[in-house]
C-alpha cells in the first residue's frame, strides 16, 4: 500500500489545530475561579431575643437582630415562639443536621460541607409528653412532665444557605444552635449562637 506524504496544506491545518488548542487551554486557565470560605472567614456570635405571647417575630442571621418582614430571613411565632419558619424561601435554603460531641465552634467549613442536610422550610416544638407530637423537625421540646420545662432539641444545628449548594462555594452560609429559652406565661427569650460565613 502506498502512504501519500502530508501535503503542505494537510501539515498547516494540523499546527493551526494545535495552536488553537493551546490557547483554548490558556484561557480556561484564566477563568477567575470563585473562592472558597475558610475558618478564617467565620464569626460566631450569640444573639438574644423575645418573642411576646401571640405575635410575631422576624430575624435576620446577617445582623443578629429583628427585622420587618422584608428584611428577615426566619420569622418565630405560636407557642413560645417555637414555630420557627423561613421568611425567604425564594433566597434562602434551610435544613438541619444532628451531631453529637461537638460545639458551633468546632465545626469546620470542611466537616459541615460533607455533611448530610436534611432540607425544610420550617420546625417546630416537640410537645409529645403533653400529647401533642410534632410531625415535622423540632428545634424546642416542651416537656410537660418535668415542671413544664423547655430548652432546645439536643445536637440539633439549623442551617441556612444562599447559592446553589451547602458548601465553601454558598454565597452566604449560617449554622444556628438555639442555647436556650425561658418561657413564662406565652412569652419566651431565646438565646441563639450563629456561626456565619459571609463574602
Amino acid at each position: 500500500m502506498n502512504v501519500k506524504p502530508m501535503t503542505r496544506l494537510g501539515m498547516r491545518a494540523v499546527v493551526f489545530s494545535m495552536l488553537l488548542g493551546a490557547m483554548a487551554s490558556c484561557s480556561d486557565d484564566k477563568k477567575e475561579i470563585k473562592p472558597k470560605f475558610t475558618e478564617q472567614d467565620a464569626k460566631t456570635e450569640e444573639a438574644a431575643f423575645n418573642v411576646p405571647s401571640g405575635k410575631r417575630v422576624f430575624f435576620d442571621f446577617k445582623t443578629n437582630s429583628t427585622k420587618d418582614s422584608l428584611n428577615s430571613m426566619v420569622h418565630f411565632s405560636g407557642m413560645y415562639g417555637s414555630s420557627l419558619k423561613s421568611s425567604r424561601p425564594d433566597q434562602y435554603k434551610m435544613g438541619y443536621f444532628d451531631k453529637e460531641n461537638t460545639s458551633l465552634e468546632k465545626l469546620t467549613i470542611e466537616e459541615i460541607s460533607k455533611l448530610t442536610i436534611n432540607k425544610t422550610d420550617a420546625f417546630s416544638i416537640d410537645a409529645s409528653s403533653a400529647g401533642q407530637p410534632a410531625t415535622g423537625p423540632t428545634w424546642i421540646i416542651y416537656d410537660y412532665k418535668n415542671n413544664h420545662a423547655v430548652y432546645p432539641t439536643a445536637n440539633r444545628y439549623i442551617v441556612m444557605y444562599k447559592g446553589a449548594a451547602f458548601n465553601a462555594e454558598a454565597d452566604e452560609l449560617y449554622i444556628v444552635q438555639a442555647a436556650s429559652v425561658t418561657a413564662a406565661r406565652g412569652n419566651a427569650d431565646y438565646k441563639i449562637n450563629v456561626k456565619k460565613f459571609v463574602r
